[in-house]
């Protein structure tokens, strides 16, 4: 064959090759010069022979497919300008293959499908998406799912080349415009980052357009590090959630929540802005940082998360007795009512009725009456009750509902929670430029669009494509109840005009008797914007932002400075200039991705779905038990006596009374009756504590003064992480707590500074005895029941003793006793106090 393109006959020869299934690859070739034509050989992609290298490799199942085959081909250019193709050998000394999607040289993309691949990559489409991509679009493509994979990720190398994580994380957010803050922490001599706040600048623009209200809540599972992201949500004039800001914390503290509330509160830029209104849940250490920060803001609760949790411990407590001529979901739902009517009462006066008629019907169950009293209405009354809420301007918030939608919508991106920072940040970007675009869309169609229902009536003529259309759908609605209240404001209540900035129902009615309109300025300026706000233009930067002064004085000091002075400043204005110069490396935790023991619950780890609440707990268990009692089985003599299957774990009786030799048994939580073999009791004399760990280790309790020896060196040896842990004055505490008493005669009894607490010293014992420490109670003076798992040390490798490793602890009033589990017996949640501090080992228990 002859051609004058060089590059259309290697594809004419590699075309023929494919049809014979087998692959050729450019063996050698030469530009030529003055002296020597140009040429190229072709050879058999099994050509040549494999040579070792002295390099060692990661992998010993390696191998080659060089077989020295003979097959050549020749190509040279003539005096013409035309190519031609000669054989020079034309056997191969091996079969050739019924298929050739195995062969790399066939499976190489073309330069468009390349380009394509690279575009869908940065998109966040997966290597599998992107191969059945390429298939439709050529049917002949012979490209495999591991060269995809491949690909993908020397396309991350090459974007990354040599910087670190941190690196290139800092450049990606300068090269979008991005703000971000980080702080760090020193650990084994090296700088490490601490928490980051980051905000896109459309999100900026949101926040100084719609201040308003302000929703924050806490997801997981988006990093490989366990860092939690604190995202703060805002919503529109069309009432469209958008992102204000995120924050990666590495702990759930006051200082963490503080630290993310001030960068979030840089971001305003006029200082006498501040929120009207802000919802969290109820976490204590983010309901301080929000009071810290935004003094004048108030701050509401949840409501959501405030039922829930209500509903949960009324179907674990208010039970009916057998006998009493009720049912139990006929109770259930009046205690739901009661409790709804309560947090729903318009006025203080509804409020203290609605209290009276909770409180007699919950008189029955006094321990769930205290519950409610003490955790909502004594304490959140003022942050959840409509009584009080509604003199705010929440603008129809009473949830976090709109942040756990966001959660949802980023877990839609973030495949996996085994990512870097940088893929985490990815999937926000690309999330946030979708909210970005329905954000501007909702904004076009209120511009845009006016519904038919208001075109005759003239008291809307003043606010077509003036205000957003939802709130337009909120006049409309309260219009509605001008018929109902009239002009009287008492039976109004004037709710809308005080939580939502719109004209409430008896002002509209004046309105309609003096045929007048509603006016622009009787509407809110939340509703009133229809466009992101500009960012101010360079050159229109306040003399405020000037940093003149700040520069000479910088001069100044360089002028009169010794060299590691002057160093030290160089270095702090790089980082401003070049941040993605930085040092700091990525926070030392990180989660286990390899090398853990093979088993189903491994898998879990990889997904972003958050883990159940515990009123999903509560109410599973509830429904299965249910599920278990509605078919109850007749006793017959034979023993093929059929018994519906129900999984062991769910078998927990609630109403059928514990055996009455267990001893302290009521004491116990009731779902763990059935659980329960033995109940062991101890002296006591305040040592009790530390006699049930000595009784359970040594089969001796008059060994517990050798277990408070071996708690204290724990303590002493590893005070780093225990001081972390608690902190300087619980540590104090507890090592004074086991610190041998004075002298003491054989009956003394123990004062209260020296008696077991938990959790803390449950951690000391579990890390030391390598053990599960458990506490069981239903007495609320006694704590709740929970597990400490040790903070070093892998699990056991044989999973069938994982039983005996269980300490059960059973707490009483002022006192503590030996709890015998059964195996396979369910054990109380952890805290996440444990699942920051725990080393990268001991989170496999």
């Amino acid at each position: 064959m002859a051609t004058p393109d060089r590059d259309e006959l290697i594809r004419w020869a590699r075309d023929i090759a494919l049809k014979l299934k087998f692959a050729i690859v450019i063996g050698k070739s030469d530009n030529g010069s003055d002296k020597r034509k140009q040429y190229f050989r072709l050879d058999c992609e099994r050509g040549g022979r494999y040579v070792s290298t002295n390099k060692k490799l990661k992998s010993d199942q390696t191998g080659t497919r060089k077989c020295g085959c003979p097959f050549r081909l020749r190509g040279y250019c003539h005096a013409d300008k035309t190519w031609h193709l000669t054989v020079v050998n034309g056997k191969h000394n091996h079969e050739l293959d019924k298929a050739v999607e195995g062969h790399l040289i066939v499976g190489r993309l073309k330069p468009e499908e390349r380009q394509c691949m690279e575009e869908m990559s940065r998109n966040l489409v997966p290597p599998k998406n992107i191969m059945s991509t390429l298939k439709d679009r050529d049917p002949n493509n012979k490209t495999t799912a591991k060269q995809l994979y491949n690909l993908s990720h020397r396309l991350k190398l090459k974007m990354r080349a040599s910087m670190t994580e941190m690196q290139h994380l800092s450049k990606r957010l300068v090269e979008t415009g991005y703000f971000f803050k980080h702080r760090t922490v020193v650990a084994d001599g090296s700088e490490h980052v601490q928490d980051i706040f980051f905000a896109h600048p459309k999100s900026i623009s949101l926040f100084n357009s719609f201040p308003t209200v302000l929703l924050m809540d806490s997801t997981y599972k988006t990093n490989k590090y366990k860092m939690s992201l604190f995202e703060i949500v805002g919503f529109t004039s069309t009432v469209r959630s958008f992102n204000v800001g995120f924050a990666w914390l590495t702990n759930e503290r006051e200082d963490n929540f503080t630290w993310a509330l001030e960068q979030c509160v840089s971001l305003l830029r006029n200082e006498d802005v501040r929120p009207k209104v802000i919802v969290t849940d109820r976490d204590l250490a983010l309901m301080n940082a929000v009071s810290e920060v935004f003094p004048t803001s108030p701050a509401m609760v949840c409501r959501f998360h405030v039922k829930r949790n209500v509903s949960s411990k009324m179907k674990e407590i208010v039970k009916i007795k057998n006998g009493e001529n009720e049912k139990q979901t006929d109770v259930w739902d009046q205690i739901t009512d009661a409790f709804n009517d309560v947090l729903e009462s318009p006025t203080e006066k509804e409020y203290a009725d609605n209290v009276m008629v909770f409180r007699e019907l919950c008189a029955r169950w006094p321990k769930f009456l205290r519950y409610v009293e003490e955790t909502v209405l004594d304490t959140d009354k003022e942050r959840v009750v409509n009584a009080w809420v509604d003199q705010h301007m929440h603008m129809g918030n009473h949830t976090t509902n709109r942040a756990e939608s966001c959660h949802g919508v980023l877990k839609g991106y973030l495949k996996d929670g085994n990512g870097d920072l940088v893929k985490g940040w990815e999937a926000i970007n690309k999330m946030l430029i979708s909210q970005f675009t329905e954000v501007q869309g909702e904004f076009g169609r209120s511009m845009s669009v006016a519904e038919h229902r208001y075109d005759d009536d003239p008291l809307y003529a003043f606010l077509f494509y003036k205000i957003s259309r939802k709130a337009m759908d909120h006049i409309y609605d309260e219009a509605n109840r001008v018929e109902e209240c009239g002009m009287d404001s008492k039976k109004c209540g004037c709710v809308m005009r005080r939580t939502y900035g719109l004209p409430c129902a008896c002002l509209i009615a004046k309105k309609i008797k003096n045929n007048k309109p509603i006016r622009l300025d009787e509407i809110h300026p939340q509703w009133k914007k229809l466009c992101f706000e500009d960012e101010p233009a360079p050159g229109d930067v306040a003399d405020d932002y000037s940093c003149l002064a700040e520069w000479k004085a910088i001069q100044e000091r360089l002028k009169t400075a010794d060299v590691s002075v002057k160093n030290d400043i160089r270095n702090q204005l790089r980082l401003i200039a070049y941040p993605e110069t930085t040092s700091v490396k990525p926070p030392l935790q990180k989660a286990k991705t390899k090398g853990a023991r093979k088993k189903k619950s491994v898998r879990v780890t990889r997904s972003t779905s958050r883990d159940k609440s515990r009123w999903e707990h509560v109410d599973d268990h509830i429904a299965a038990t249910q599920a278990s009692q509605s078919k109850p089985t007749k006793s017959k003599p034979s023993t093929s006596q059929t018994v519906p299957e129900v999984p062991k774990e769910l078998v927990i009786s609630t109403l059928t009374p514990a055996p009455p030799e267990i001893p302290f048994i009521n004491h116990m939580p009731k779902f763990m009756h059935t659980f329960i073999e033995d109940i062991i009791d101890v002296k006591g004399d305040g040592y009790c504590g530390y006699r049930v760990v000595a009784l359970h280790q040594k089969g001796n309790q008059q060994d517990f003064e050798l277990i408070r020896l071996n708690m204290e060196r724990e303590l002493r040896l590893n005070k780093e992480s225990y001081v972390e842990l608690f902190d300087t004055e619980r540590y104090k505490y507890v090592t004074d707590a086991l610190f041998p008493p004075p002298r003491r005669s054989k009956h003394a009894f123990a004062t209260k500074d020296k008696w077991f607490t938990f959790p803390d010293m449950g951690y000391v014992v579990a890390t030391h005895f390598q053990r599960v420490v458990v506490q069981l109670s239903n007495m609320e003076r006694c704590g709740a029941s929970r597990t400490c798992f040790p903070l070093r040390g892998k699990p056991p490798s044989d999973t069938s003793d994982l039983d005996s490793k269980i300490i059960c602890i059973g707490a009483l009033a002022d006192h503590f006793v030996l709890v015998q589990l059964k195996v396979g017996c369910p054990i109380p949640p952890t805290a996440h106090q444990w699942k920051n501090s725990c080393s990268e080992e001991a989170a496999e228990w």
